[in-house]
């Protein structure tokens, strides 16, 4: 009995062991890849102390994405010791600067993939016409206003997230819980519904309308023989890709997380694993789909 125990236990640590080598090399991936676009567009503002409404927008994805994975480092450590040493009230503060990073890293996709659609498509409506001679000066506002729109939601967490400690365990180890009723639901999908299915319909809609705004120019784009015209053609169709990898990355890792957003809703609570590993992945995997779809990033790449 005494021989299984111990295989047992050793098996349960040899688990704990690949489990926190696979969260560290995710995290390091997803980190060198983010300060690479923060760094070369670092050095672009030095040089013509601007950035295209795009390339400010890339910079603070990458720069939250570079936060997303310290922030969800090891879910246990954050619970345990954090609990035990600071209090509840440092957890749920947590919880909050997670919640709100990982949010505004999904809006600033689907502002990227919007400026994008601006940059990219020619309107012939009045209002869009507008829309597009304007919108290099509002985005700053519209950064500031995602940030704090990001955070408001983002707050009312720390009314419905509750800390349970165990004391079968020494020392003690708390568990992360949600309070259950109606208003809990309703604040679920509230929050679910504008901070993932929102993004979600304008990286839809604005990659859409690239796509057949290219497909419907196609013939005219491949008809000019001109190299410029040539390279121009292909930084959009790059840009296009890029930005259909971005979406299908974006459903993969966000419907963990929608389920995770409903399940807690419901007081079902230990999804913190699917969540931190899908944030993991969306954090490297945009940044490398971004180095790739941008021409800038993939020349600075390619000079390393």
């Amino acid at each position: 009995q005494l021989f299984v125990t111990g295989n047992s236990l050793e098996m349960a640590t040899a688990g704990t062991i690949v489990e926190v080598t696979l969260r560290l090399v995710m995290i390091l991936f997803s980190i060198l890849w983010n300060l690479f676009i923060v760094r070369v567009y670092f050095l672009e503002y030095r040089i013509n102390k601007a950035l295209q409404p795009t390339e400010l927008i890339v910079t603070l994805l990458a720069l939250f994405n570079v936060c997303l994975p310290v922030c969800l480092v090891i879910p246990v450590l954050r619970l345990n010791f954090f609990c035990r040493y600071f209090g509840e009230e440092v957890v749920k503060l947590i919880e909050v600067v997670i919640i709100f990073i990982s949010k505004s890293s999904y809006w600033f996709t689907a502002w990227l993939c919007f400026f994008y659609c601006m940059k990219i498509v020619k309107f012939n409506w009045r209002f869009l016409l507008r829309l597009k001679q304007k919108i290099s000066s509002m985005v700053k506002g519209l950064i500031v206003f995602t940030l704090m729109f990001c955070f408001s939601l983002s707050v009312p967490i720390i009314s419905i997230i509750k800390l349970k400690t165990n004391s079968s365990y020494t020392p003690k180890e708390c568990q992360s819980i949600f309070g259950r009723g109606k208003s809990t639901i309703i604040y679920g999908v509230i929050f679910t519904v504008f901070t993932s299915l929102l993004p979600l319909a304008i990286m839809v809609v604005s990659s859409l309308t690239i796509v057949i705004f290219l497909c419907r120019h196609s013939r005219n784009l491949t008809k000019n023989v001109s190299t410029n015209g040539s390279s121009h053609s292909d930084a959009h169709t790059a840009v296009a890709i890029m930005l259909v990898c971005l979406i299908v990355l974006y459903i993969a890792c966000t419907s963990t997380v929608m389920a995770a957003n409903l399940q807690a809703s419901l007081g079902n609570i230990d999804l913190f694993v699917g969540i931190s590993v899908s944030s993991y992945l969306y954090s490297g995997g945009s940044a490398v789909l971004l180095v790739i779809g941008t021409v800038k990033l993939r020349q600075s790449f390619k000079k390393l």
